[in-house]
């Protein structure tokens, strides 16, 4: 969680100069790790009718089990978590009746991942260091229900980060050589969220 304290002290320096604020839950789903619940926040700044800047973190920590080969053979990653945080320009044109709204828009995203266990059959023998962060891009469109001030949101989006022949070392256990791993965060991820504007 280290990675993301940056983000966080960013996000509260910033919120006061921040057009509107928001919170999603939903679904993240990569080619690497399958799917997880994701849940986090958003502020968005406006720059031209229309057009704002949209600034997000998030964690997801449900994936499920993924396989390393290793040098003391193949080990498996459990409570394995992603640290998402992205940013982007967003397209709203005006909403129908007032009330409904689509958008779209993209940007880079910055997908950190903390330490985690690592298990030997059902027995955790040894813990990470922080692994590399993957960068990539994203790319979603939505539509939003509600008044110009409070809004309900529905939203698919894609990211691609793929890091081919990661290494990941272990704390304190040099005696068990490395971790390494094609990891692919590729894939779709399904959110759901409210966005206060003001």
């Amino acid at each position: 969680m280290k990675r993301a304290l940056p983000l966080l002290v960013l996000l509260a320096a910033v919120s006061a100069r921040a057009a509107g604020i928001g919170a999603y839950v939903g679904k993240m789903d990569t080619d690497a790790l399958d799917e997880s619940l994701v849940y986090g926040a958003q502020l968005e700044f406006d720059f031209f009718p229309c057009v704002s800047l949209l600034v997000r973190g998030g964690y997801a920590n449900d994936f499920d089990e993924f396989k390393f080969v290793g040098s003391s053979g193949t080990l498996v990653a459990d409570d394995l978590a992603i640290v998402p945080a992205e940013a982007g320009l967003m397209l709203r044109p005006p909403a129908l009746f007032g009330l409904v709204g689509l958008y779209a828009g993209g940007g880079a995203g910055w997908y950190g991942i903390p330490g985690f266990d690592v298990k030997s059959g059902r027995k955790v023998v040894a813990e990470t260091d922080d692994v590399t962060d993957l960068v990539g891009w994203w790319a979603s469109a939505g539509v939003e229900i509600g008044v110009p001030s409070f809004r309900v949101f529905g939203e698919v989006k894609y990211q691609s980060a793929e890091e081919k022949d990661l290494d990941i070392d272990f704390k304190d256990r040099r005696d068990m050589g490395s971790l390494r791993a094609d990891m692919d965060l590729t894939g779709v991820t399904l959110l759901a969220g409210i966005r206060i504007a003001w």
